[in-house]
C-alpha cells in the first residue's frame, strides 16, 4: 500500500536526523524499523475484514444503508392507497425470497416516492426498494418480480457485502496508521475488530456505523462488476422459474431500458444481459426440454394488482387487473 510506504520512509528519514557525528544511531534505527514492523503485521490483520460479516453485523450496516436509500428516494409510499401497493410488493417479494439461497433473512420491500429515476436498489439483511418511476413502466406482475428477484440475488450473493469489506480493510488501515480522524470509540471498535476474528458490533458505535455506511455508499453508487451484473441475472432467471413467473417477462423489461441509464447505468448492455439470461435458461433444461427440478407446465405472467393503480393514476391503467380478477 503507498500510504504505508510513505510511513515508512516517514520513520526512516527520521532515524537519519537523529544519526550521531561519531556514527548510526543504532538504537534508533532499530526503534524505528520495530515500529515499521509491528504497524506491518496490524495492518495485515486488517485483512482479515473481507470475511462475511455474522447476521447481526449485517443487519445494522443493511438497517444503515435502508435509511439512506429512502431519505435518497424521498420517502416510501406508505399512507391510503399507496398501503395496499407496499403490502403486494412485499408480497411478490417475499415470495420470490423464499426461494432463494437466503430465505430466512427478514425481508422488507419497499416503495421509493422517487418519480425521476428507474431504478432499484437493495441493501444486505434483506432490503429491496423500487422507484414509483420504476413501477410506472411495469406490464405485468412478471416484470415487477424479475426486478425484485434481480435485487434478492445482490443480496444472497453478497455483491454489497464484498464492498463492505473494502471500506473496512481501508478504514482499519487508516486507523492503524494513525491516519483516521475517528473518534477514539470507533477506533477501540475496529482495533479489537482487527485484533480478533474481523467482525464488529455497530450496534455500540453509531458514528463508525455511520462512517463506513457512507464508505460504502460510495462504492455502491459506483455500481457492481460486470460480471456481478450477469450472475444476478442468472440468479434472478432461477428464482422466477421456482416462483412460477416466464422470465420472457424479465428480458421484455429490459428491452424497455436505454443502456447507461438509471438502475442500470452501470450494468452490462442490455443485449448481453438478453443473451446471458438466454444461455442460462437454455442451460438450465433437461434434453427432454424440462428444467431441472422445476416443472415448463404453469409459467405465468400475471397482470398487476389493482393497487397498483395508486402510481398508475386510475384503475384503468394498463396491465392493471380489476378488483376480484
Amino acid at each position: 500500500m503507498m500510504r504505508t510506504g510513505w510511513k515508512v520512509l516517514a520513520l526512516v528519514g527520521l532515524s537519519a536526523v537523529t544519526t550521531s557525528c561519531k556514527g548510526l544511531n543504532t538504537a534508533t534505527l532499530t526503534q524505528a524499523l520495530d515500529k515499521v514492523n509491528t504497524f506491518s503485521v496490524e495492518a495485515q490483520r486488517c485483512e482479515k475484514m473481507h470475511a462475511d460479516p455474522g447476521v447481526q453485523e449485517e443487519y445494522a450496516l443493511g438497517g444503515a444503508l435502508a435509511i439512506n436509500f429512502v431519505r435518497r428516494g424521498d420517502g416510501l409510499l406508505l399512507s391510503g392507497p399507496d398501503d395496499a401497493l407496499h403490502r403486494y410488493v412485499n408480497v411478490v417479494g417475499k415470495n420470490l425470497a423464499a426461494q432463494s439461497a437466503r430465505p430466512t433473512l427478514e425481508w422488507t420491500f419497499g416503495v421509493l416516492r422517487d418519480t425521476s429515476q428507474f431504478n432499484a436498489m437493495s441493501a444486505p439483511g434483506g432490503y429491496v426498494f423500487v422507484t414509483r418511476k420504476l413501477l410506472q413502466g411495469l406490464e405485468n406482475e412478471g416484470e415487477l418480480a424479475g426486478v425484485l428477484a434481480h435485487e434478492i440475488a445482490h443480496v444472497t450473493l453478497k455483491h454489497a457485502i464484498r464492498q463492505y469489506g473494502e471500506a473496512k480493510v481501508k478504514t482499519c488501515t487508516l486507523v492503524t496508521l494513525g491516519e483516521s480522524a475517528l473518534p477514539p470509540s470507533a477506533v477501540r471498535l475496529l482495533s479489537a475488530g482487527r485484533d480478533g476474528d474481523g467482525s464488529l458490533d455497530l450496534d455500540k458505535d453509531s458514528g463508525l456505523l455511520g462512517y463506513l455506511s457512507e464508505k460504502t455508499i460510495e462504492l455502491i453508487d459506483k455500481g457492481n462488476a460486470k460480471e456481478q451484473e450477469l450472475e444476478a441475472d442468472r440468479v434472478a432467471v432461477e428464482l422466477m422459474l421456482s416462483a412460477g413467473y416466464t422470465p420472457d417477462d424479465y428480458l421484455a423489461l429490459l428491452a424497455k431500458t436505454t443502456d447507461g441509464g438509471g438502475a442500470f447505468a452501470n450494468h452490462p448492455g442490455k443485449d448481453e444481459r438478453r443473451d446471458n439470461i438466454l444461455a442460462h435458461v437454455q442451460a438450465l433444461k433437461q434434453p427432454d426440454g424440462a428444467f431441472r427440478g422445476l416443472a415448463t407446465e404453469g409459467l405465468r405472467s400475471p397482470p398487476l394488482s389493482p393497487a397498483f393503480a395508486a402510481v398508475r393514476g386510475g384503475s384503468s391503467a394498463r396491465g392493471v387487473a380489476k378488483d376480484g380478477k
